[in-house]
């Protein structure tokens, strides 16, 4: 036989990353795609970029970090190649994975915004629209 389950524990007995977890799970719930995946999951890869860079620009300058981070200047003959390679491959790999991402997540919202009805109802106004009366006869192709 089963113990019987436990009541729950009160708002202020739980544990400060249990709560927030469960806010992170809730504000996630509430926001659409797009924003839950910025806000809650890209953040700590663009903090690794960022500090990446920090650390770069420091010794070497922000000019030759950003020259390192766009793939202008080789990693190889900077110095801290602990900090260049890393930046660089940032640059690489998830910079335009992270663009490419916001691009995709903008583009999926403009669609489904636009997309106000099923495929059938479409094609059933545009069958109703084109018989209507003074409708532009269908001309073919030539």
């Amino acid at each position: 036989m089963t113990a019987p389950s436990q009541p729950p524990p009160l708002a202020g007995q739980t544990r400060w990353w249990v709560r927030l977890r469960h806010w992170k799970q809730e504000k996630a719930a509430r926001t659409d795609k797009f924003r839950s995946w910025l806000y809650f999951k890209s953040w700590k890869w663009v903090l690794a970029v960022f500090v990446a860079y920090m650390l770069a620009a420091r010794k070497l300058g922000y000019i030759k970090a950003w020259e390192i981070l766009v793939g202008r200047e080789s990693p190889r003959d900077a110095a801290w190649p602990w900090v260049t390679w890393p930046l660089s491959i940032f640059g690489w790999m998830l910079i335009p994975a992270f663009i490419g991402g916001v691009a995709g997540y903008v583009v999926t919202a403009q669609i489904d915004s636009r997309r106000s009805a099923s495929p059938s109802e479409a094609a059933g106004e545009l069958s109703d629209a084109a018989r209507q009366p003074g409708a532009p006869p269908h001309q073919g192709s030539p």
